[in-house]
């Protein structure tokens, strides 16, 4: 959390740096942030070559970077791969089927050899609010189409005019939980939290952010079949 707060405390400067012709929100500093936690900081073991990327435009995306921003990161090849394989297939009613890029905010991938593989998307946010619901349908679509692992990582900042957890607390002896709790627990491979456990207390799905690294280390050697 430490990490967090120095990081989000530099964001405008960020992303001037960055070259963003917007505004760097708060939600732009979480996904570099998060960006650059994988691919800097992580103790990632030498067989797993593991990064993580995101694209520039996610209306029209072209091409997938890091947060150098760098367009010839990946080859032609990888990158149109990444592009087509991220991409779900929808019926829409009255205009067939299309392929649509969902809610990717974060794409982590392995490398092998000259070769490169999604296994793990990571959906930013820094509050729930009506967002949740969209991460949860990308992630419902996602899974279906075995994309990959889906996982769901907020600073849960509380609803608007209160500090307290979107998420909250299950009670232990009845069960009950907040609306976006329960939807998270079913739909998500895993969801990170900022809070402290006496706010969102810990379960199988709802975990530390800092788990986040053990999770990808495993799920990755998981899909290479170690």
């Amino acid at each position: 959390m430490s990490n967090w707060n120095a990081y989000k405390g530099i964001s405008n400067t960020l992303g001037r740096r960055l070259g963003l012709q917007k505004d760097f929100s708060e939600s732009d500093a979480l996904e570099y942030f998060i960006l650059h936690q994988i691919n800097n900081d992580f103790n990632i073991p030498n067989d797993l070559d593991i990064i993580a990327l995101r694209v520039t435009n996610s209306i029209s995306p072209n091409f997938l970077t890091d947060d150098s921003k760098k367009s010839n990161l990946l080859t032609t090849k990888q990158n149109s791969y990444l592009l087509n394989n991220l991409k779900i297939v929808m019926r829409v009613r009255s205009h067939g089927t299309q392929k649509v890029w969902g809610d990717n905010d974060i794409i982590v991938c392995l490398k092998q050899q000259n070769q490169i593989h999604n296994y793990c998307i990571i959906s930013c946010k820094t509050s729930l609010r009506e967002r949740v619901y969209q991460s949860i349908f990308w992630a419902t679509h996602s899974r279906l189409e075995g994309v990959g692992k889906h996982v769901f990582l907020t600073l849960d900042k509380g609803r608007s005019g209160s500090a307290s957890s979107e998420i909250g607390n299950r009670d232990q002896n009845s069960g009950d939980a907040s609306k976006p709790r329960n939807a998270l627990e079913s739909t998500m491979d895993r969801v990170y939290v900022f809070r402290n456990s006496n706010e969102v207390n810990r379960s199988k799905v709802i975990k530390d952010v800092g788990y986040l690294e053990k999770d990808l280390i495993r799920w990755g050697y998981d899909f290479l079949g170690k």
